[in-house]
C-alpha cells in the first residue's frame, strides 16, 4: 500500500518524545492521532487504542509500522528512534528483550508530567526524559515536574491527553500551574539528564551484560588491576548485590538478562563516572581474569522466586542463614538455608541442586489470587491450600500486611508505634512466643499482622545469619563508631559517614577500612525508619482529628492540603497510609451523606 506523506511537515524539538511529536503532527494535519496510528498499525486484528500510547516511546514497532510513519512524516526511521528509548535498549538489552526489557521495568511512568513554564512557550511539547521516574524536575527552568491539574487536582494519565497544554478532565490550561522548586538535588538531576541523553541520542555499539558488570566491578574496585571482594563490598550501599554482579561478569546466570538500569545509574552517579566515560571504558584483561579465578559461593547463584517480591529473579537478595544442612523426617536432605531480605521467603537447596521454598507463601499466593471474594472463610482457604487453619491465617496475614492481595475487605491499619516496639523487641532478643504473649494484642490475627510485616521478618532473618567474629584489633574501633551512631540517633542528627567522622576524629576512609560502612548504613536506615514512623503517626493523628471536626462531605484534596503533603508523595513512601486515609475518608463521607 502506497502511503502519501502529510502535506504539513513538522520537525521534532529538542528532547521531544515520539508520543508528543505524533500529537503535534496529527493536529497540524487535521487528523486524530488514533486515526493516523491506525492507518499504519502493525496489528492485523487489533486497533491501536489510547492505552497503547505508552508503547510509542518504548517499543513503537510493537504497534505501528515505522517505515509507514517515516513516509508520513518525511523523517528517517533513525531520527524517529531518537525520540524513543530504542537506542538505550540496543545498547544494554538483548534483541529478544526489546519488547519487554526487564532492565527498564518500573522506570517509565504512564502519568503525564509537565513543566508549566515549558508549556507556556510558543510550541509546547513533552520531553522523553520526563517519562523516566527518577527525572523529577525541568532542568531548563529549575522547576519541579507536575502530574496533577492545577484546577481539578486529578492525576493526569498519559493515555487521556488530547492536547499537551490542556487538562483532559476539566480543560484547564496546565501552564497556569504554580512554579515549584521542590526538594530537588539539581546537580544529581543534571547528571541523570546527561547520562540518559547520551544513550538515548547516540546509536552506540552494544555493551553486553558481562561487559557492563565487568566495568562496574572495575569502578567499584578503584580501577585496580585485580578484583578485590572486600573493596567492592565496601563501595556498595548494599553488599548483597555483589553476587549478582559477579554472576553477570562470569556469565553464570541460568537465564540471560541485564542488570537493572537504575542500579547502573546509581553506581555511576555515586562514583562520579559519566555515561560517556563508562561506555568508552576498557577493563584490563588481568582484572577480568581475576574475576573468574575467585571461587563462586553456591548460594550466590540463586534468587527469590516470589512473583510479588521486588527481588524476584534478581540474585543478591538471598542471604545465607545459620543452617548449612538438615535431614528432614521424610529422609530428604536440604542444604544452604537462605532467606530473602525483601519479602521474607525462606529457601534451601535440595539434593538435586534446585532451589526449594521452605515457607508456604508462594503456594498461598497462587491460591489466594484466585479467590474472588474477600469474605471467604479461613476454613475454605485452608482447604484450598491443603494447610492447617493456623498456617492459612499466617499466610493471609502475610499478604494483608503487604497489601498484595485483596484477602480481606478491610484495609489493615499498621500502628507504627507498635511496629517499632515489635522490631525493638526482636533486636533485643525477645522470641516470637514472648511477643505473642503481650497483653497489647486485641486478637491473634492482629498479632500475626505484625509478626509477618516485612520489617519484622527482615529483623528475624538477620538474627538467623551466621555470626562472623570481628578481628580483635578492630573491635575497639567498632565500639567507638557504635557509640557515635547512638549519640547521633538520640540527638536526631543526620547519620552520615561525615558526621561519624567528625565525632570520633577519624577520616571517612579510615572508617571504611575499619569495615564499619554497613554499620553506619544500618543505623542510617533505622533513623530513617524512626523519622518516617514519627511523621506517619502525625499524619494518622491529623487525618483522624480533621475528619472528626468536619460535618459535611470532605474532598480528598482538601484533606491532603490540611495534612501538608501531596497524595502521590505519601503513596510512594507509605502506600498503607494512603489506603487507610482513603478508607477513613470513604467512611466519613458515607456517614455524612444523609445529613
Amino acid at each position: 500500500m502506497t502511503i502519501r506523506p502529510f502535506p504539513i511537515r513538522t520537525r521534532p524539538l529538542q528532547g521531544e518524545s515520539l508520543w508528543s511529536f505524533l500529537i503535534r503532527l496529527s493536529s497540524r494535519n487535521g487528523i486524530s492521532i488514533l486515526g493516523m496510528l491506525n492507518s499504519i498499525r502493525n496489528w492485523e486484528k487489533k486497533y491501536v487504542q489510547r492505552a497503547d500510547w505508552g508503547l510509542l516511546d518504548f517499543s513503537p514497532e510493537t504497534a505501528i509500522d515505522m517505515q509507514g510513519l517515516s513516509q508520513l512524516s518525511g523523517l528517517s526511521v533513525e531520527v524517529l528512534h531518537t525520540m524513543t528509548v530504542h537506542n538505550l535498549l540496543k545498547t544494554f538489552g538483548n534483541k529478544e528483550e526489546i519488547q519487554r526489557a526487564r532492565f527498564l521495568s518500573g522506570m517509565l511512568i504512564d502519568h503525564y508530567r509537565f513543566c508549566p513554564q515549558c508549556l507556556s512557550e510558543s510550541v509546547p511539547y513533552h520531553r522523553l526524559l520526563w517519562r523516566f521516574e527518577n527525572i523529577t524536575g525541568c532542568l531548563k527552568h529549575r522547576c519541579s515536574l507536575h502530574n496533577e491539574c492545577p484546577n481539578c487536582f486529578q492525576t493526569i494519565s498519559l493515555k487521556e491527553i488530547a492536547e499537551l497544554n490542556a487538562c483532559p478532565y476539566c480543560g484547564h490550561r496546565l501552564s497556569t500551574a504554580n512554579y515549584q522548586n521542590g526538594d530537588i538535588e539539581w546537580r544529581q538531576q543534571k547528571w541523570l539528564y546527561d547520562a540518559l541523553d547520551t544513550v538515548l541520542k547516540t546509536n552506540i555499539t552494544h555493551v553486553s551484560h558481562s561487559d557492563t558488570a565487568n566495568r562496574l566491578l572495575y569502578i567499584l574496585c578503584g580501577y585496580g588491576n585485580n578484583f578485590d571482594r572486600q573493596t567492592a563490598e565496601s563501595a556498595l550501599p548494599n553488599p548483597s548485590v555483589l553476587p549478582t554482579l559477579l554472576q553477570h561478569a562470569r556469565e553464570t546466570l541460568r537465564t540471560n538478562r541485564a542488570l537493572h538500569l537504575s542500579f547502573l545509574l546509581s553506581v555511576l552517579l555515586t562514583h562520579n563516572v559519566s555515561m560517556s566515560e563508562f561506555l568508552e571504558m576498557e577493563v584490563p584483561q588481568t582484572f577480568i581474569d581475576s574475576l573468574r579465578e575467585e571461587k563462586v559461593r553456591k548460594y550466590d547463584q540463586f534468587s527469590c522466586q516470589a512473583p510479588w517480591c521486588s527481588g524476584d529473579d534478581r540474585p543478591g537478595t538471598l542471604i545465607k542463614t545459620g543452617t548449612t544442612s538438615k535431614r528432614l523426617s521424610t529422609g530428604q536432605t536440604l542444604l544452604y538455608y537462605m532467606a530473602c531480605t525483601e519479602c521474607g521467603c525462606e529457601y534451601a537447596i535440595d539434593e538435586h541442586g534446585s532451589l526449594t521454598e521452605r515457607t508456604y507463601f508462594m503456594e498461598g499466593y497462587h491460591v489466594l489470587s484466585k479467590i474472588s471474594s474477600p469474605m471467604t472463610s479461613i476454613k475454605k482457604i485452608a482447604r484450598r491450600m491443603n494447610l492447617s487453619e493456623d498456617k492459612a491465617r499466617r499466610c493471609v496475614a502475610y499478604f494483608r500486611s503487604r497489601l498484595v492481595l485483596s484477602v480481606s475487605r478491610d484495609v489493615p491499619h499498621i500502628h507504627l508505634g507498635i511496629l517499632e516496639k515489635v522490631i525493638t523487641a526482636v533486636r533485643n532478643g525477645q522470641t516470637i512466643k514472648q511477643i505473642q504473649s503481650w497483653p497489647d494484642w486485641v486478637s491473634y490475627d492482629e498479632f500475626l499482622l505484625y509478626r509477618f510485616h516485612k520489617d519484622v521478618m527482615k529483623e528475624l532473618i538477620v538474627l538467623k545469619r551466621p555470626r562472623v567474629s570481628e578481628r580483635k584489633d578492630r573491635s575497639d574501633k567498632r565500639v567507638k563508631v557504635e557509640k557515635a551512631l547512638q549519640l547521633l540517633l538520640e540527638a536526631d542528627r543526620d547519620i552520615t559517614i561525615a558526621s561519624v567522622s567528625e565525632l570520633i576524629g577519624a577520616c571517612p576512609e579510615t572508617i571504611r577500612n575499619w569495615g564499619c560502612n554497613q554499620l553506619i548504613a544500618d543505623m542510617k536506615g533505622r533513623q530513617k525508619g524512626m523519622r518516617l514512623a514519627k511523621r506517619n503517626e502525625t499524619i494518622y493523628r491529623k487525618a483522624e482529628e480533621y475528619l472528626s471536626h468536619q460535618n459535611g462531605q470532605v474532598r480528598s484534596d482538601e484533606l491532603y492540603q490540611h495534612l501538608g503533603i501531596l497524595k502521590r508523595v505519601l503513596w510512594r513512601s507509605a502506600p498503607e497510609i494512603t489506603a487507610y486515609i482513603a478508607e477513613l475518608l470513604r467512611t466519613h463521607n458515607q456517614l455524612n451523606s444523609y445529613e
